[in-house]
């Protein structure tokens, strides 16, 4: 006769093997999530900036160099009317599927406006200010809520449009570029005072930081100071 011989596990060995499952998931499964959160970011920001350079260049071949465009003057007055009528000559006929939006605020009690933001399909958003002058600054946002809480590098990316003639304006290879395009040096871009891309950094809105990635070609460096 045959002895039966089980090769169950005990209930102490099953225990302490979901325990080591439970430790191993507690410390991979953030880091994953962050990976995860990190091309998804990268991914709608590089879609962004390729379709708005294309956009761009598109509405160069129809409308003429961008110098010669309707640009308002330094110290000249700059509404949200002005801009939206501006936006829809230049960028609306060359974007598909796009919802632009008023956007109006309360302030000190008082409903002030705030920008013309412009949803893509995939529910990113941008909103357009600082139009005196020949440069508009075009702050992107991964989603419509993130205007709310910004987080600049993270959820929300600054670049700019210039109109490329003034000796104070950027010269880049394209007129839509990340803010601070001219500027090439990783080290300025990581370690300025003013708006550099680095952990202590509090002030101004971290500008930097969409050129320092558009420099790894929207891939999060190592070093990168902030998490997603």
């Amino acid at each position: 006769m045959k002895n039966n011989i089980t090769g169950a596990f005990t209930l102490a060995e099953v225990l302490i093997t979901l325990g080591i499952i439970g430790v191993v998931a507690a410390l991979t499964i953030p880091n994953l999530m962050g990976k995860y959160r990190e091309k998804v970011a990268m991914t709608k920001v590089k879609k962004f900036y390729t379709t708005m350079a294309q956009v761009h260049l598109r509405s160069i071949a129809d409308n003429g160099e961008t110098s010669a465009w309707d640009w308002v003057p330094n110290g000249g007055e700059s509404n949200n009317a002005i801009v939206m009528a501006w936006f829809n000559k230049y960028w609306a006929p060359y974007l598909n599927n796009v919802e632009v939006i008023d956007r109006k605020v309360i302030k000190n009690d008082e409903l002030k406006e705030d920008g013309i933001v412009f949803k893509m399909a995939d529910g990113s958003v941008s909103r357009i200010s600082g139009f005196a002058g020949g440069y508009l600054h075009f702050d992107y946002y991964l989603n419509l809520k993130d205007i709310e809480n910004p987080k600049p590098g993270v959820n929300n990316f600054l670049f700019g449009f210039s109109r490329g003639l003034t000796p104070d304006t950027p010269k880049c290879i394209l007129r839509f570029n990340a803010y601070g395009c001219d500027i090439t040096d990783l080290n300025t871009l990581k370690n300025n005072s003013w708006g550099g891309c680095y952990k202590e950094q509090t002030a101004n809105g971290r500008p930097y930081c969409t050129r320092v990635l558009q420099l790894y070609n929207w891939e999060i460096p190592a070093d990168y100071p902030y998490k997603f």
